[in-house]
């Protein structure tokens, strides 16, 4: 299944926007930033939450917390010298991560491919292209890429103001 993944800031709360292969908008991701916390939603197009993300950045990394209700795992993101160090935990996943920063694949304990996201560079609308390859959990992928793009967009700010 391919979503193209966008960010979005055309309100406070509104992060980012999953679109299918169509263009037509699937879900959103919303949220609201505190000084410790950064709480986010995907929610359904009725404004349904369907899983919560939590960011706790700390001094030497990120933990994340995703969470649908039934199901929870987590995920921590170490910056090392010049590359940033993914680790899921409560799930059996393994995130490798390309040389250009914004492009990854997710593998599962099997080395089945769950995700794949790659920078949309044709349409240059600065959106990734998702390639969910289990589509029982096409909403925890999304919630992993969102995480890995969140650090992504923290990086570029931080690089431009080095």
């Amino acid at each position: 299944m391919k979503l193209f993944l966008r960010r979005d800031n055309s309100c406070d709360s509104s992060r980012f926007v999953v679109y299918d292969e169509n263009g037509r908008e699937k879900y959103r991701i919303c949220g609201r930033r505190s000084s410790s916390v950064d709480r986010m939603a995907i929610l359904d197009m009725n404004d349904n939450p369907l899983v919560i993300i939590r960011v706790a950045p700390f001094h030497v990394f990120y933990a994340f917390s995703i969470s649908d209700g039934h199901e929870r795992f987590s995920m921590t993101a170490t910056h090392v010298r010049t590359r940033t160090e993914f680790h899921f935990h409560g799930i059996s996943w393994v995130l490798c991560r390309s040389t250009d920063r914004r492009s990854f694949e997710i593998f599962d304990a099997d080395n089945t491919p769950v995700l794949y996201q790659s920078a949309d560079r044709y349409l240059a609308t600065g959106s990734y292209e998702l390639n969910i390859f289990k589509e029982h959990r096409e909403l925890f992928a999304i919630a992993a890429a969102v995480c890995a793009d969140v650090l992504n967009y923290a990086d570029a700010a931080l690089a431009a103001t080095v």
